[in-house]
């Protein structure tokens, strides 16, 4: 059962993107070159859309049985409809939010997910928000919504990072054997690979083939929260909400620490830049590849840190929660000192260069010393056969005199 649960999406994601692809091209839904971004040529916005149909698909064949699917999907189509507009035509940082506050009411007055207490921070019982928690949970899904939609700036990065928020709910999903939640997240695993195939830089690719779009951003953003926060309240509860801040540690750090950032430059916190974490990493010489590498070791790092230190060493919350606040205030830091970060990154990566020239230099060295050396060994073999080949060797006439000399020696002593 759950092998159709991967594969139907996995391949319904693909056939969605094929066919989506001419049309985009054909209607202009496409993200153009320009001095911000890196590629060179008109890019379709369609792998949100596609994950989106993909989505409406399995549930609609009852694939799986994901509780308030209605309320959802009727979130999530709200979303998808802004986005495709903000793709096709940018819209207003205005309409954008009030489209996620209304997505997020969606979640909390029709399917009754919100965020009602956060933990028990100060080992004193759960803080619990009561008439505030409606108001708390807007504020953090649309916080959210807009981490995972900035953090989309290099091929294959929120994607990427999606998909190991959304594999570290469904393995703590699997380990108190939640099915339903489970099955949901590997519905969202498989159509999340198969966009990957087509927004990574492989198979030869120098740049990605789809992007996600607003339209895919906001709705991954929308997913990863939805999923969170019905995993970590009331009854439902197999993670803690301080478990959640682990899990979307990477792009919760870089979108509280830009708009920090922005609003102490007296700008709004939604003004577009390049001073992002892959964008400081990018300028410290790292490429595309390397960049999405590093990020998501450190995701994937934190989330099992997370996980381990909540369900298998029993770490405190509130320990939890101050090592995590720890954790970005170093990297509130070393954004605010990008300079120094960089000097540091290109000293490491001129070392690693170093070292590797160095080491290249060595087996070559090792080369031509073995080189000469079996060079030698030919040079001596062939003096040995000059040597036996020079050797004096008598004629039949001379081997029949030396015998018969021989034989007159023998006959006079005898």
């Amino acid at each position: 059962m759950r092998t159709a649960i991967l594969l139907i999406p996995l391949i319904a994601t693909i056939v969605f993107i094929q066919v989506l692809y001419p049309i985009a091209v054909k209607i202009g839904l496409t993200d153009q070159p320009s001095h911000r971004k890196q590629h060179k040529e008109p890019t379709p916005l369609i792998g949100g859309l596609a994950i989106y149909l993909t989505l409406l698909l399995t549930l609609s064949i009852r694939l799986i049985n994901f509780p308030n699917q209605a309320a959802f999907f009727a979130a999530a189509t709200l979303l998808v409809l802004v986005g495709l507009i903000d793709d096709y035509k940018n819209l207003s940082v205005k309409i954008r939010l009030i489209a996620q506050i209304a997505a997020t009411l969606i979640m909390t007055e029709m399917a009754d997910i919100k965020i009602n207490d956060l933990g028990n921070l100060f080992a004193s019982g759960n803080v619990n928000l009561g008439i505030y928690a409606t108001a708390f949970t807007v504020f953090a899904v649309v916080g959210g919504i807009n981490a995972f939609n900035m953090i989309d700036g290099i091929d294959g990065l929120a994607g990427s990072l999606t998909l190991i928020s959304i594999m570290s709910i469904a393995l703590v999903s699997w380990l108190f054997q939640y099915w339903a939640l489970l099955d949901f997240c590997l519905v969202m695993i498989a159509s999340i690979i198969a966009f990957l195939i087509f927004n990574l830089r492989i198979f030869g690719r120098a740049n990605a083939k789809i992007f996600l779009g607003d339209t895919g951003s906001t709705l991954f953003g929308f997913t990863v929260c939805w999923l969170a926060i019905y995993a970590s309240q009331d009854e439902n509860r197999i993670i803690t909400p301080t478990t959640v801040l682990w899990i979307i540690a990477v792009p919760l750090f870089d979108s509280v620490c830009i708009m920090l950032r922005r609003i102490s430059k007296g700008q709004s916190p939604f003004t577009p830049d390049r001073e992002h974490l892959h964008h400081i990493l990018s300028l410290a010489g790292y490429s595309v590849n390397q960049i999405l590498i590093i990020l998501l070791v450190t995701s994937l790092i934190l989330s099992i840190t997370g996980i381990a230190a909540s369900h298998f060493l029993k770490v405190p919350q509130g320990v939890l929660f101050m090592s995590f606040l720890l954790l970005f205030a170093c990297h509130y830091w070393g954004m605010n000192n990008a300079w120094k970060m960089m000097k540091i990154a290109r000293y490491l990566r001129t070392k690693k260069a170093d070292d590797e020239k160095i080491e290249t230099r060595r087996i070559k060295e090792r080369r031509i010393t073995q080189c000469n050396l079996d060079i030698g060994d030919r040079r001596i073999m062939e003096d040995r056969r000059n040597i036996e080949e020079r050797r004096y060797i008598p004629t039949a006439e001379q081997l029949e005199k030396i015998a018969r000399h021989k034989e007159k020696q023998r006959r006079s002593q005898s």
